[in-house]
């Protein structure tokens, strides 16, 4: 188990990860910013609010590039080790 763990990862744009008390299947918070090089074309942003299975409750914000999403108390997290096998290669 970590006590933080972030990443960084690009693909048509930009994304942060950033996760505490962290294991393979459990987060006490798993938190991410998005900037896309593809803005979409809505005209408000999206705001979404979560109660789940996996996770305690989420939040997302999602407007043209920008997004910030993060979970609280969840049992399925990003798997990050993903991303830095990609970087790897």
């Amino acid at each position: 188990m970590k006590l933080f763990d972030t990443e960084h990862y690009e693909d048509y744009g930009h994304e942060w990860f950033f996760q505490v008390l962290t294991s393979r299947k459990f987060a006490l918070l798993d938190a991410t910013v998005q900037w896309d090089d593809y803005g979409g074309d809505e005209i408000f942003p999206l705001l979404i609010f979560s109660v789940g299975n996996k996770s305690l409750c989420g939040f997302t914000f999602r407007w043209k590039r920008f997004e910030f999403c993060f979970q609280l108390i969840d049992t399925a997290p990003r798997n990050l080790g993903w991303y830095r096998r990609n970087e790897q290669e």
